[in-house]
């Protein structure tokens, strides 16, 4: 009864540990939490929102849909197999934005970074 006592203990501090934190990418400073792959990038949310979207045309997304303004910004469209892809930008600073990423139902890590570095490549323009 100890043992499992122990282990169930165990487990829990596990998950108290984990949970806040979410899960770390290989990209400094950003999280894949439950399928939201988020970061920050340098630019105000308006440019982010029209690099976000140039990048969802430089993979040939479908159905591309953009607003944005200085405090916020989203980003809509479809990938071939007709997963949703949805980039949420706010604020986060003076010229510092929050990207969030989803793909899919689930997420999609690698879509997602890609999508974030193709943003970021194309906020090395402005």
């Amino acid at each position: 009864m100890k043992a499992v006592l122990a282990l169930i203990c165990m487990f829990s501090l596990s998950v108290l540990l984990l949970v806040p934190n979410g899960c770390a990418s290989d990209q400094p400073g950003a999280t894949n939490t439950l399928g939201d792959y988020s970061t920050n990038v340098a630019a105000a949310p308006d440019k982010v929102t029209t690099a976000a979207s140039k990048a969802c045309d430089d993979l040939k997304f479908l159905n591309i849909n953009a607003a944005g303004t200085k405090v916020d910004g989203k980003v809509t469209a479809k990938t071939a197999q007709g997963d949703d892809v949805v980039i949420t930008i706010t604020q986060a600073g003076d010229s510092v934005s929050k990207v969030t990423v989803r793909v899919g139902t689930t997420g999609d890590q690698a879509v997602s970074k890609q999508i974030v570095d193709r943003i970021n490549s194309h906020l090395s323009w402005f």
